[in-house]
Protein backbone atom coordinates (compact mmCIF):
# COMPACT_ATOMS: atom_id res chain seq x y z
CA UNK A 1 0.00 0.00 0.00
CA UNK A 2 1.55 3.25 -1.16
CA UNK A 3 0.72 6.12 1.80
CA UNK A 4 1.27 9.81 2.02
CA UNK A 5 1.77 11.35 5.62
CA UNK A 6 -0.19 14.62 5.88
CA UNK A 7 1.54 17.09 8.49
CA UNK A 8 5.50 16.18 8.90
CA UNK A 9 6.03 17.22 12.69
CA UNK A 10 6.21 14.89 15.58
CA UNK A 11 3.50 12.90 15.19
CA UNK A 12 4.55 12.71 11.30
CA UNK A 13 7.54 11.97 11.35
CA UNK A 14 6.98 8.95 14.22
CA UNK A 15 4.87 7.82 11.75
CA UNK A 16 6.93 7.49 8.64
CA UNK A 17 10.03 5.53 10.91
CA UNK A 18 7.35 3.22 12.33
CA UNK A 19 6.08 2.40 8.34
CA UNK A 20 9.64 1.50 7.77
CA UNK A 21 8.97 -1.79 9.86
CA UNK A 22 5.96 -2.53 8.13
CA UNK A 23 6.51 -4.65 4.98
CA UNK A 24 3.40 -3.93 3.06
CA UNK A 25 3.58 -0.18 3.94
CA UNK A 26 5.83 2.53 1.50
CA UNK A 27 5.66 6.11 2.24
CA UNK A 28 5.97 7.71 -0.64
CA UNK A 29 5.78 11.39 -0.18
CA UNK A 30 5.22 14.07 3.30
CA UNK A 31 2.23 17.01 2.77
CA UNK A 32 3.62 19.91 5.31
CA UNK A 33 3.34 24.11 4.87
CA UNK A 34 6.87 24.34 6.66
CA UNK A 35 10.03 24.83 4.35
CA UNK A 36 12.13 23.67 7.56
CA UNK A 37 9.50 20.14 7.21
CA UNK A 38 9.59 19.82 3.58
CA UNK A 39 13.44 20.05 3.72
CA UNK A 40 13.68 17.62 6.77
CA UNK A 41 11.42 14.80 4.74
CA UNK A 42 14.47 15.54 1.47
CA UNK A 43 16.73 14.36 3.42
CA UNK A 44 15.23 11.33 4.13
CA UNK A 45 14.56 10.78 0.51
CA UNK A 46 10.91 11.62 0.35
CA UNK A 47 9.11 13.88 -1.90
CA UNK A 48 7.47 16.75 -0.13
CA UNK A 49 4.80 19.10 -1.10
CA UNK A 50 3.05 22.17 0.46
CA UNK A 51 0.19 21.37 0.40
CA UNK A 52 -2.28 18.48 -0.26
CA UNK A 53 -4.15 19.69 -3.36
CA UNK A 54 -0.48 19.34 -5.11
CA UNK A 55 0.68 15.89 -3.76
CA UNK A 56 -2.89 14.63 -4.99
CA UNK A 57 -2.31 15.79 -8.69
CA UNK A 58 1.37 14.97 -8.80
CA UNK A 59 1.41 11.67 -6.51
CA UNK A 60 -1.13 8.91 -6.85
CA UNK A 61 -1.31 6.93 -3.23
CA UNK A 62 -3.56 4.33 -1.43
CA UNK A 63 -4.04 6.24 1.43
CA UNK A 64 -3.32 9.25 3.77
CA UNK A 65 -2.24 9.65 7.06
CA UNK A 66 -2.92 13.12 8.56
CA UNK A 67 -0.98 13.84 11.59
CA UNK A 68 -1.58 17.32 11.40
CA UNK A 69 -3.72 19.65 14.00
CA UNK A 70 -6.98 19.63 15.02
CA UNK A 71 -8.13 22.31 13.00
CA UNK A 72 -7.09 20.77 9.93
CA UNK A 73 -8.71 17.54 10.07
CA UNK A 74 -11.96 17.85 8.44
CA UNK A 75 -10.68 19.63 5.14
CA UNK A 76 -7.65 17.15 4.77
CA UNK A 77 -10.03 14.19 5.47
CA UNK A 78 -12.56 14.92 3.31
CA UNK A 79 -10.42 15.69 0.32
CA UNK A 80 -8.41 12.38 0.75
CA UNK A 81 -11.89 10.44 0.86
CA UNK A 82 -13.37 12.26 -2.31
CA UNK A 83 -10.05 12.03 -4.46
CA UNK A 84 -10.35 8.66 -3.66
CA UNK A 85 -7.97 7.90 -0.71
CA UNK A 86 -8.39 5.56 2.28
CA UNK A 87 -7.79 7.63 5.40
CA UNK A 88 -5.82 7.51 8.56
CA UNK A 89 -6.71 10.18 11.06
CA UNK A 90 -5.17 11.30 14.16
CA UNK A 91 -7.03 11.98 17.13
CA UNK A 92 -9.38 13.82 17.32
CA UNK A 93 -11.03 12.85 14.13
CA UNK A 94 -13.71 15.70 14.37
CA UNK A 95 -14.24 18.30 17.86
CA UNK A 96 -18.11 17.81 17.09
CA UNK A 97 -20.39 15.47 16.83
CA UNK A 98 -21.74 17.06 13.58
CA UNK A 99 -18.74 17.36 11.65
CA UNK A 100 -17.45 13.96 12.45
CA UNK A 101 -20.96 12.48 11.12
CA UNK A 102 -20.26 15.10 8.09
CA UNK A 103 -17.03 13.14 7.52
CA UNK A 104 -18.49 9.70 8.35
CA UNK A 105 -21.34 10.00 5.68
CA UNK A 106 -18.39 11.45 3.07
CA UNK A 107 -16.54 8.10 3.81
CA UNK A 108 -19.72 5.85 3.17
CA UNK A 109 -20.46 8.42 0.50
CA UNK A 110 -17.02 7.57 -1.52
CA UNK A 111 -16.54 4.39 -0.95
CA UNK A 112 -13.44 5.30 0.85
CA UNK A 113 -12.60 4.08 4.46
CA UNK A 114 -11.69 6.45 7.69
CA UNK A 115 -9.85 5.33 10.28
CA UNK A 116 -9.28 7.20 13.70
CA UNK A 117 -5.56 6.61 14.87
CA UNK A 118 -6.53 5.21 18.33
CA UNK A 119 -3.39 3.78 18.64
CA UNK A 120 -3.95 3.63 22.87
CA UNK A 121 -6.63 0.15 21.71
CA UNK A 122 -3.39 -1.56 20.65
CA UNK A 123 -1.49 -0.56 24.18
CA UNK A 124 -0.10 -3.69 26.60
CA UNK A 125 -2.46 -1.68 28.93
CA UNK A 126 -5.91 -2.12 26.86
CA UNK A 127 -5.07 -5.62 26.14
CA UNK A 128 -4.30 -6.56 29.75
CA UNK A 129 -8.04 -4.41 30.51
CA UNK A 130 -9.65 -6.55 27.75
CA UNK A 131 -8.47 -9.55 28.62
CA UNK A 132 -9.43 -9.14 31.85
CA UNK A 133 -13.05 -8.20 31.20
CA UNK A 134 -13.13 -10.90 28.80
CA UNK A 135 -12.15 -14.05 31.44
CA UNK A 136 -14.18 -12.37 34.05
CA UNK A 137 -11.18 -11.41 36.32
CA UNK A 138 -13.19 -8.07 37.53
CA UNK A 139 -16.87 -8.87 36.53
CA UNK A 140 -19.61 -6.80 36.28
CA UNK A 141 -20.80 -3.65 36.83
CA UNK A 142 -16.98 -1.94 36.11
CA UNK A 143 -15.59 1.05 37.44
CA UNK A 144 -13.02 2.67 35.70
CA UNK A 145 -10.75 5.44 36.44
CA UNK A 146 -8.09 7.17 34.18
CA UNK A 147 -5.75 10.06 35.51
CA UNK A 148 -2.99 11.65 33.21
CA UNK A 149 -0.49 14.36 34.65
CA UNK A 150 1.70 16.28 33.23
CA UNK A 151 3.12 19.70 33.71
CA UNK A 152 2.34 20.96 30.71
CA UNK A 153 1.23 20.41 26.97
CA UNK A 154 3.51 18.27 24.65
CA UNK A 155 5.29 20.50 22.35
CA UNK A 156 5.47 20.24 18.32
CA UNK A 157 8.85 20.92 16.23
CA UNK A 158 10.72 24.31 16.57
CA UNK A 159 10.06 25.35 13.37
CA UNK A 160 6.19 24.85 13.24
CA UNK A 161 4.34 26.83 16.07
CA UNK A 162 6.39 24.62 18.68
CA UNK A 163 3.08 25.50 21.33
CA UNK A 164 0.10 25.14 18.67
CA UNK A 165 -1.68 22.76 21.48
CA UNK A 166 -1.92 26.49 23.42
CA UNK A 167 -3.73 27.89 20.41
CA UNK A 168 -7.21 27.44 20.44
CA UNK A 169 -7.34 28.57 16.34
CA UNK A 170 -5.14 25.59 15.94
CA UNK A 171 -5.87 22.72 18.84
CA UNK A 172 -9.62 23.59 18.91
CA UNK A 173 -9.51 22.80 22.41
CA UNK A 174 -7.51 21.79 25.29
CA UNK A 175 -6.26 18.79 27.76
CA UNK A 176 -9.59 17.46 27.27
CA UNK A 177 -9.97 17.22 23.66
CA UNK A 178 -5.55 15.77 23.36
CA UNK A 179 -5.78 13.29 26.13
CA UNK A 180 -9.11 13.03 26.64
CA UNK A 181 -10.13 11.82 23.37
CA UNK A 182 -7.98 8.71 24.75
CA UNK A 183 -9.49 8.37 27.75
CA UNK A 184 -13.00 8.29 26.00
CA UNK A 185 -12.37 5.68 22.98
CA UNK A 186 -10.37 3.64 25.64
CA UNK A 187 -13.94 3.90 28.01
CA UNK A 188 -16.28 3.15 25.24
CA UNK A 189 -14.58 -0.07 24.59
CA UNK A 190 -13.82 -1.26 27.67
CA UNK A 191 -17.47 -0.89 28.34
CA UNK A 192 -18.98 -1.61 25.20
CA UNK A 193 -21.51 0.64 24.89
CA UNK A 194 -21.93 4.41 25.12
CA UNK A 195 -22.16 6.43 28.35
CA UNK A 196 -25.70 7.52 29.21
CA UNK A 197 -24.78 10.60 30.59
CA UNK A 198 -21.19 12.57 30.65
CA UNK A 199 -20.66 15.40 33.04
CA UNK A 200 -17.56 17.16 32.98
CA UNK A 201 -15.70 20.57 34.61
CA UNK A 202 -12.41 22.68 33.59
CA UNK A 203 -9.93 24.57 34.73
CA UNK A 204 -8.74 27.00 31.85
CA UNK A 205 -5.74 29.31 30.66
CA UNK A 206 -5.39 32.92 30.48
CA UNK A 207 -6.82 32.11 26.69
CA UNK A 208 -9.83 30.28 27.60
CA UNK A 209 -8.11 26.94 27.02
CA UNK A 210 -8.32 23.85 29.51
CA UNK A 211 -5.66 22.80 30.52
CA UNK A 212 -7.31 20.59 33.40
CA UNK A 213 -10.42 18.86 33.76
CA UNK A 214 -12.30 15.87 35.46
CA UNK A 215 -15.38 14.16 33.64
CA UNK A 216 -17.51 11.42 34.73
CA UNK A 217 -18.88 8.95 31.88
CA UNK A 218 -21.94 6.60 33.13
CA UNK A 219 -22.44 3.71 31.29
CA UNK A 220 -25.29 1.21 31.79
CA UNK A 221 -22.88 -1.48 33.14
CA UNK A 222 -20.84 1.22 35.29
CA UNK A 223 -19.31 4.28 35.31
CA UNK A 224 -15.67 5.77 34.43
CA UNK A 225 -14.02 8.99 36.07
CA UNK A 226 -11.31 10.71 34.25
CA UNK A 227 -8.57 13.12 35.63
CA UNK A 228 -6.69 15.06 33.26
CA UNK A 229 -4.12 18.06 33.94
CA UNK A 230 -1.23 20.20 32.14
CA UNK A 231 -0.40 22.08 35.03
CA UNK A 232 0.35 19.09 38.01
CA UNK A 233 4.01 18.65 40.12
CA UNK A 234 4.40 15.91 38.44
CA UNK A 235 4.34 13.60 35.06
CA UNK A 236 2.06 10.25 36.19
CA UNK A 237 -0.83 7.90 34.35
CA UNK A 238 -3.11 5.66 36.31
CA UNK A 239 -5.52 3.34 34.93
CA UNK A 240 -7.47 1.20 37.02
CA UNK A 241 -10.88 -1.08 36.28
CA UNK A 242 -12.78 -2.48 39.40
CA UNK A 243 -15.03 -4.81 40.01
CA UNK A 244 -17.01 -7.30 42.17
CA UNK A 245 -14.69 -10.22 41.71
CA UNK A 246 -11.38 -8.50 40.99
CA UNK A 247 -9.19 -5.63 39.69
CA UNK A 248 -6.24 -4.07 37.72
CA UNK A 249 -4.50 -1.08 38.50
CA UNK A 250 -1.81 0.28 36.07
CA UNK A 251 0.44 2.96 37.35
CA UNK A 252 3.63 4.42 35.16
CA UNK A 253 3.70 0.73 33.48
CA UNK A 254 3.43 -1.47 36.22
CA UNK A 255 0.25 -3.37 36.62
CA UNK A 256 -1.17 -5.35 39.28
CA UNK A 257 -3.61 -8.20 38.39
CA UNK A 258 -6.04 -8.91 41.23
CA UNK A 259 -8.71 -11.74 41.16
CA UNK A 260 -10.36 -15.29 41.76
CA UNK A 261 -6.76 -16.57 40.14
CA UNK A 262 -4.71 -14.66 42.80
CA UNK A 263 -2.07 -11.43 42.57
CA UNK A 264 0.04 -10.76 39.79
CA UNK A 265 2.40 -8.04 39.30
CA UNK A 266 3.78 -7.15 35.81
CA UNK A 267 5.87 -4.34 34.08
CA UNK A 268 4.51 -2.55 30.56
CA UNK A 269 7.17 -0.04 29.95
CA UNK A 270 7.26 0.87 26.88
CA UNK A 271 10.29 -0.16 24.64
CA UNK A 272 10.85 2.96 23.18
CA UNK A 273 9.77 5.19 26.15
CA UNK A 274 8.53 7.52 23.22
CA UNK A 275 5.22 9.30 23.64
CA UNK A 276 4.25 8.75 19.89
CA UNK A 277 4.18 5.26 20.70
CA UNK A 278 5.18 3.83 17.61
CA UNK A 279 5.53 0.06 18.86
CA UNK A 280 2.38 0.22 19.01
CA UNK A 281 1.70 0.95 15.24
CA UNK A 282 2.03 -1.97 13.17
CA UNK A 283 -0.68 -3.66 15.13
CA UNK A 284 -3.06 -0.15 14.29
CA UNK A 285 -1.94 -0.45 10.98
CA UNK A 286 -2.91 -3.80 10.18
CA UNK A 287 -6.05 -2.87 11.82
CA UNK A 288 -6.47 -0.35 9.32
CA UNK A 289 -4.89 -2.43 6.15
CA UNK A 290 -7.82 -5.99 7.04
CA UNK A 291 -10.58 -3.29 7.14
CA UNK A 292 -9.59 -1.88 3.76
CA UNK A 293 -10.49 -5.38 2.11
CA UNK A 294 -13.76 -5.62 4.54
CA UNK A 295 -15.56 -2.56 4.11
CA UNK A 296 -19.19 -4.59 5.42
CA UNK A 297 -16.84 -4.01 8.73
CA UNK A 298 -16.37 -0.31 8.77
CA UNK A 299 -18.99 0.67 10.92
CA UNK A 300 -16.92 -0.11 13.75
CA UNK A 301 -14.14 2.59 12.83
CA UNK A 302 -16.64 4.93 11.82
CA UNK A 303 -19.06 4.48 14.88
CA UNK A 304 -16.02 5.35 17.27
CA UNK A 305 -15.02 8.15 15.33
CA UNK A 306 -18.56 9.17 15.78
CA UNK A 307 -19.23 8.28 19.37
CA UNK A 308 -16.01 9.65 20.33
CA UNK A 309 -16.91 13.20 18.68
CA UNK A 310 -20.03 13.27 20.69
CA UNK A 311 -19.18 12.52 23.76
CA UNK A 312 -16.26 15.20 24.03
CA UNK A 313 -18.81 17.62 22.42
CA UNK A 314 -21.34 16.92 25.12
CA UNK A 315 -18.17 17.02 27.92
CA UNK A 316 -17.35 20.36 26.67
CA UNK A 317 -21.09 21.88 27.15
CA UNK A 318 -21.43 19.96 30.05
CA UNK A 319 -18.30 22.23 31.40
CA UNK A 320 -20.19 25.33 29.91
CA UNK A 321 -22.68 24.60 32.47
CA UNK A 322 -20.32 23.90 35.19
CA UNK A 323 -20.19 20.55 35.58
CA UNK A 324 -24.07 19.71 34.46
CA UNK A 325 -24.89 16.08 32.86
CA UNK A 326 -25.45 16.39 30.08
CA UNK A 327 -27.50 13.25 27.55
CA UNK A 328 -25.84 11.07 25.22
CA UNK A 329 -28.73 9.48 23.05
CA UNK A 330 -28.16 5.99 22.09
Amino acid sequence: MDLAIIGFGTAGEARLFAYALIENARVTCVVDPSPDRRERAALLGLTAYADLPAMLAATPVDAIDICSPPAYHAELVTAGLTAGCHVICEKPVAFEGAKAAELVACSRRTGRLLYPAHNYTFSPMMRMFTEAIADDTVGRPMTASFEIRRRTHARGVPSWMPDWRRDPSVACGGILLDHGTHCVYMATRLFGALPTKVSCTTSLNDDGLDHAAKLQLSFPEGSCSIVLSWVSDERSNLYELNGPTGSVSIRDGRALVEGPRGRQVRELTSPTGSGTHEEWFADMFADFAGLVERPREWSRPLDETLATARIIDAAYRSAAQNGTAVAIDG
